[in-house]
């Protein structure tokens, strides 16, 4: 009887021997750039508005980034009410200028839109409508993205004002505890547990720091539209 035991050991040591392929990286999403305007005819038209709308969307990159760093550079907590109240509202200035030129590049896209709708090539058709699709989508991640934090400022800075307020009636307006009991009773009705108190020094870095992480964790889903914009590009462009 012949035996099988040295043919499974070598079976063993040659599996053993061959190395296993490793998981290839995710692919990164194809960088979004200008489309070159040699173009003549209903294409310069088209290329006119996708460019409009590309340079918004790069614009929009670059301004979300230099506020998510913003929100982590600057040390509110370190400054005086004053100076924390500027930088503030310098941060929301910088959302407000995201918001506003994306707001415009929105006419570009209802025009590549348009196009696509009008356009007799059923390849091109599509290729121009993905390019338009995708572009805007990231576009109104941006704006969405800057009204968010907007929002989550504007809110914060209400129950700072409120808090403030308080403490002046407080101080000037000397009352009963049983009253006092009773009007934080009505506060807590009226502000719930689930909605955060005002922060307090101290606290201001590590708000802002969350709001930057949040936009940071939003810029992966706008670069995949952009990719997405940047495949179609250059045929939904072309060939008109």
């Amino acid at each position: 009887m012949v035996s099988l035991l040295p043919l499974l050991v070598a079976v063993a040591v040659a599996s053993a021997a061959t190395p296993t392929a490793s998981p290839a990286p995710p692919s990164l999403p194809t960088p979004l750039t200008i489309i070159g305007t040699t173009h003549t005819g209903p294409c310069a038209t088209i290329v006119n508005h996708a460019n409009g709308a590309i340079g918004a969307a790069l614009d929009d990159d670059r301004s979300l980034a230099i506020l998510a760093h913003n929100m982590r550079a600057v040390d509110l907590d370190m400054l005086s009410a004053m100076q924390r109240r500027n930088a503030i509202d310098a941060m929301m200035d910088q959302a407000g200028a995201i918001r506003k030129e994306a707001r415009a590049a929105d006419a570009d896209i209802k025009q590549l839109r348009a196009a696509a709708e009008a356009a007799h090539d059923p390849e091109r058709k599509a290729e121009l409508k993905a390019f338009a699709d995708a572009l805007g989508g990231a576009i109104a991640r941006q704006d969405k993205a800057a009204t968010e934090f907007m929002g989550s400022v504007t809110v914060m800075q209400g129950r700072v004002e409120r808090a403030e307020a308080n403490a002046i009636m407080a101080a000037s307006n000397q009352q009963p505890p049983a009253l006092n009991a009773q009007e934080a009773v009505d506060q807590e009705q009226a502000f719930p547990a689930a909605i955060a108190p005002p922060p307090q020094v101290g606290q201001y870095d590590r708000f802002f720091a969350q709001l930057s992480d949040g936009l940071t964790a939003k810029s992966s889903d706008i670069l995949r539209d952009e990719g997405v914009a940047a495949d179609h590009s250059i045929t939904a462009t072309s060939g008109c």
